[in-house]
């Protein structure tokens, strides 16, 4: 049982609604919570740039240069003197284990996979830790500028078979960040669905949920955010109107009869033919 999330229409509504914070600049709004259904938050995604995140996701890599270019400048501002950034998600869930830790137990994908197989479907153990306990200092290792936005990834199988990702996020741009972590942990959920097809063929896909402490909307963005607002109540308030007339006028309603428009009274029914 799922207790009431909200959709990505309330949360864009949300946000155009929210004040400005003096501190940062950018509208916020706190313990921001959502089912995510769609690609983009606000704006249109950019499929060329999805392709190559996607690639440099499943090839594991914490380097830039491993990236297909051009390479984006917020990845490059967030890079350290190595080339390496923190926020490589392919490289921590596909990379080998952490270090001091046994390497047969696989990268932490395996991990969250061989918890399923092993603990079995109700299981609360298939959770992926995405940062680091020293992720303060990490940040800052080698010159770098990247602490990690995503605390962890929780998967969970509910009682109708349906596979869940429950990432919990400590921050998110809601432009930006928001489509490229949609766009990876929906692929995401497709490969461990696939990877559970043997042993639990009866799997459908479920909901992926962002649960976010800060989400933003940069400044840059303000403008964006109140068109896809605008262009969001109108939506909505269509869905109301319909819904408003299709309770009131159920069915096709033909309207008045030729007789009727025309104001012709019938003739009275009576057993005498010559009446």
């Amino acid at each position: 049982m799922l207790l009431r999330t909200n959709t990505i229409d309330d949360i864009v509504m949300s946000l155009a609604s929210a004040p400005v914070d003096e501190r940062t600049g950018n509208k916020v709004i706190y313990s921001a919570n959502w089912i995510a259904d769609k690609p983009s938050m606000i704006g249109q995604e950019n499929p060329d740039w999805i392709r190559r995140e996607l690639d440099w996701f499943f090839k594991g890599s914490n380097e830039l240069w491993a990236m297909e270019e051009p390479v984006p400048a917020l990845f490059k501002a967030c890079a350290g003197t190595d080339g390496k950034v923190n926020s490589a998600y392919g490289h921590i869930l596909f990379n080998g284990s952490a270090e001091g830790i046994d390497a047969t137990a696989g990268s932490l994908f395996d991990r969250v996979l061989n918890t399923f197989l092993l603990e079995g479907k109700g299981t609360r153990h298939a959770v992926a830790i995405i940062s680091d306990r020293d992720i303060h200092q990490l940040a800052k290792f080698n010159g770098r500028n990247d602490f990690i936005c995503t605390n962890a990834l929780n998967f969970m199988i509910d009682a109708d078979d349906q596979l869940h990702i429950i990432a919990q996020m400590r921050s998110m741009d809601a432009v930006f960040g928001y489509r490229a972590d949609y766009s990876m942990w929906n692929v995401l959920m497709d490969f461990l669905l696939g990877a559970l097809e043997l042993a639990y063929p009866e799997l459908t896909r479920g909901n992926i949920t962002f649960q976010v402490a800060n989400l933003h909307v940069y400044p840059r963005h303000f403008q964006l955010l109140e068109d896809t607002a605008a262009d969001t109540d109108e939506r909505l308030a269509r869905r109301v109107w319909q819904g408003m007339s299709e309770a009131l006028f159920p069915g096709p309603n033909p309207g008045p009869s030729f007789s009727e428009r025309m104001g012709i009274k019938p003739r009275p029914i009576t057993d005498n033919p010559q009446a």
